[in-house]
């Protein structure tokens, strides 16, 4: 079976993108693993932030399983069966790029959420990152 990493950071899906998936998946065959990333790279910030985190660390992971939850029930409406969910902390373009490369990923499937040119240019963007680093195919949904 081929699997598809489904990068999220809301449990509300855009419907334009589960109609692709529905086609998608239902169709090629694919095990799609919903991906929520705590935005942490504990390498970049200072001490303060990082006890935050610590501190808060249940919280945090409490409101991703709650996205990943909402986010497969909505794929599960559409009649997409076929679901896994997780979540890791870091760099989200970081991380997305190592989860599908280490974890036999055949295709990433990412939204883009309207940023202009000249705000991608200044401060990039998640998926323009995973675009550009990833060695495994990339769906851009707009």
């Amino acid at each position: 079976m081929r699997k598809l990493l489904l990068p999220i950071d809301s449990s509300k899906l855009p419907e334009r993108l589960i109609e692709y998936l529905k086609d998608f998946v239902t169709s090629l065959d694919y095990e799609v693993t919903l991906l929520n990333v705590i935005p942490l790279d504990r390498n970049l910030v200072h001490g303060d932030l990082i006890g935050v985190y610590d501190l808060n660390r249940e919280r945090f992971e409490e409101t991703a399983q709650e996205m990943l939850d909402l986010a497969e029930a909505s794929l599960i409406e559409a009649g997409i069966k076929n679901i896994k969910k997780a979540h890791v902390t870091g760099d989200p373009a970081q991380m997305i790029v190592r989860m599908a490369e280490t974890d036999g990923f055949h295709l990433i499937m990412m939204c883009t959420h309207g940023m202009g040119a000249a705000k991608r240019l200044l401060i990039g963007s998640v998926t323009n990152k995973v675009v550009h680093h990833s060695e495994i195919p990339v769906i851009v949904i707009r």
